[in-house]
């Protein structure tokens, strides 16, 4: 074989030849074979990440070592006990236990007063309700926020989602921005995202349409509920795109894109919430259908009690 045949043959070898994709690499669900409890939820994930106000602790329950890159860690009865930095940023914690590890992505937040404070160094808040939806602590007005920082955008909250995925649409551009997302809600999108794969819908995350959202910007948008679950990052809005059109994916095969691919994604993630409820923490479930400004899609939160509408 001639010099450049053997390079031809190393190139289509390495799926570069005459611009022939490379092979796509099967979708890892990236689970531990232990698990953490913190905050009152349980899970496996790989990375899972959560925030706490400067200064206060973390107990998280396992028995695997830990290791903190910031703040003081101690054994405690049940596993661990953090106390957080004094300053906003993001902090690492790692439990391991044989070959296996769990990260979870601490971010301390930045302090903020509801009431008083309309922005953080420019970026636009709004004000919350001062009456907790339902008395429920969960819809309390959130005492901070996660700082966002370009260099923070890509950071992994989970194993297939990305800080930057969750960010409001307010102020492109603005730097630094702030967001919030629950721990809750990554659990409920990386267990359906392993269930979307297994179906046979390929995609390594969803597209969130729609993550948190400020206040201010809730309202600027024309929406007059003062209790969505996006304003505390709580729910996302999201589709499968693997093909990168912007838009749902032919999910039933039907040859067209409208409500009906919202539905059976929406069917699935149903059946996820009876089949495996320790990683499906209570929370609504809705289907929205094409418009002239998007796609169709579903949202998902975990509010603490179960909601459905639109299907």
């Amino acid at each position: 074989m001639s010099p450049f045949n053997i390079f031809v043959a190393v190139l289509i070898a390495l799926g570069l030849c005459l611009g022939m994709p490379r092979k796509a690499e099967a979708f890892e669900a990236e689970r531990a074979a232990f698990s953490i409890s913190f905050d009152g939820f349980t899970s496996n994930l790989s990375i899972i990440s959560t925030t706490i106000m400067p200064g206060k602790t973390l107990d998280v329950f396992t028995r695997a070592n830990a290791l903190a890159d910031a703040g003081v860690i101690k054994r405690s009865d049940k596993g661990w006990t953090w106390h957080a930095p004094d300053q906003p940023g993001l902090n690492v914690l790692t439990f391991t236990q044989g070959a296996d590890q769990i990260i979870v992505n601490v971010f301390v937040l930045t302090p903020w007063r509801n009431g008083k404070q309309d922005n953080l160094n420019g970026y636009r808040i709004g004000k919350y309700s001062a009456s907790p939806l339902r008395g429920l602590s969960t819809y309390a007005a959130p005492d901070g926020f996660i700082e966002v920082t370009p260099a923070l955008l890509k950071t992994r909250i989970s194993p297939h989602f990305t800080l930057e995925q969750f960010l409001c649409k307010q102020q492109p551009g603005h730097t630094p921005t702030y967001v919030l997302v629950k721990a809750a809600t990554l659990i409920k999108l990386e267990r359906l995202l392993e269930a979307t794969n297994k179906h046979g819908w390929k995609s390594e995350t969803f597209t969130v349409m729609s993550g948190f959202r400020t206040p201010f910007y809730n309202q600027s948008i024309g929406n007059k509920t003062t209790s969505s679950r996006h304003l505390y990052g709580g729910a996302a809005d999201i589709f499968i795109d693997a093909d990168g059109d912007g838009r749902m994916d032919d999910l039933n095969g039907d040859g067209r894109i409208n409500k009906k691919d919202a539905e059976a994604l929406a069917a699935l993630a149903e059946a996820v919430s009876r089949s495996d409820t320790a990683n499906w923490p209570h929370g609504g479930l809705a289907v929205y259908p094409e418009n002239s400004a998007h796609g169709p899609f579903v949202h998902i939160d975990a509010r603490g009690y179960q909601a459905r509408w639109g299907f």
